[in-house]
């Protein structure tokens, strides 16, 4: 186990620090709860160098298109509702990295849905709720239930975010870590919630308002999921 860990910390750079941390991010929490099978490799990167998106990345609703090397996410008005994207990568647990910038957009969301027949609820299962000036990890609302309501589960506040904020989600179990590097600024929030361990079949995006920017994006599947529905809800 530790010379995997030095290997690993080995291949650490400047260019590649957002994916290997994710992938030891994974491997470090798997060894903590003695989990014998990992691989340090990620299922899925993307860093969007080429013309057309990856092919497992479904577009729902909005703009996601690659430019000057990163995704370009926007909002449309004629949609009248956020952009949304799922990438095809299902997943119960595992780590999920990327870098955001805000470009006129008002929210950026990282998320996922239970899949098909895993939970007695609709709508999603939760996100990770960025702002210019906060970040969230919310539980999503029943909607079949008209009492419902989401849930914030842990917060705080973002300062000067002009630049990349870099973005690692861990997911083991009931448990999400979430950690943030936003220029000098360091953030990191954790929630439990009882219906968190299930299959995810894809990681979900979202923007609201103008423009984000999307690069690095990384995923370590550390136990598998199960696949999209045919028709996924937005």
């Amino acid at each position: 186990m530790i010379r995997v860990v030095v290997l690993l910390l080995i291949q650490i750079d400047q260019r590649s620090a957002s994916v290997t941390r994710s992938s030891l991010a994974a491997f470090l929490f798997l060894a903590m709860s003695g989990s014998a099978v990992w691989s340090a490799e990620p299922s899925f990167t993307a860093t969007f160098d080429e013309a057309e998106r990856p092919s497992n990345w479904t577009v729902n609703t909005g703009h996601w298109e690659p430019k000057d090397g990163v995704l370009v996410c926007r909002e449309l008005e004629a949609d009248n509702h956020a952009a949304a994207a799922r990438l095809q990568t299902p997943l119960s647990d595992g780590t999920v990295s990327c870098r955001v910038k805000f470009a006129g957009a008002t929210g950026f969301h990282v998320g996922f849905d239970p899949a098909p027949g895993q939970l007695k609820k609709k709508g999603h299962l939760f996100s990770l709720v960025l702002t210019p000036n906060s970040v969230v990890l919310k539980k999503h609302r029943d909607k079949a239930d008209a009492d419902s309501k989401d849930e914030t589960l842990a917060t705080a506040k973002l300062e000067n975010t002009q630049d990349w904020i870099k973005v690692w989600l861990v997911l083991k179990g009931d448990t999400v870590v979430a950690e943030l590097e936003n220029g000098d600024q360091a953030v990191r929030l954790e929630a439990t919630d009882p219906s968190f361990h299930v299959a995810k079949p894809t990681v979900v995006f979202r923007t609201i308002g103008g423009d984000a920017h999307l690069d690095d994006v990384s995923v370590t599947v550390t136990k598998p999921g199960l696949p999209q529905a045919a028709k996924p809800q937005k």
